[in-house]
């Protein structure tokens, strides 16, 4: 009985944690769409495409966050190219 709960609590356990990195996943992919989205729509269209596969290689949620922040607020991709320069050093 003891071994059975103790089994019970490691499933509960591996499907808690299997449950919040899907939900990160999730959050790290539409913070992605959302980066190319507004690259495409205020700098160039080709502008997404040229950023892509940089952006596809970030894990970091929280860095990602920043980066749309800079993709809103960049003039040119030379701006954002130079946010991504910074953020991505520690990558």
């Amino acid at each position: 009985m003891e071994e059975t709960m103790h089994e019970s609590e490691l499933v509960q356990y591996w499907s808690a944690k299997e449950r919040q990195e899907g939900i990160q996943q999730g959050e790290r992919i539409r913070a992605l769409e959302d980066i190319l989205e507004v690259l495409e729509l205020r700098l160039q269209l080709d502008a997404a495409s040229l950023f892509k596969p940089r952006l596809e290689a970030i894990d970091d949620l929280q860095l990602l966050k920043q980066l749309l922040r800079a993709a809103i607020l960049a003039d040119s991709p030379e701006d954002f190219q130079k946010v991504l320069d910074q953020g991505s050093q520690g990558i």
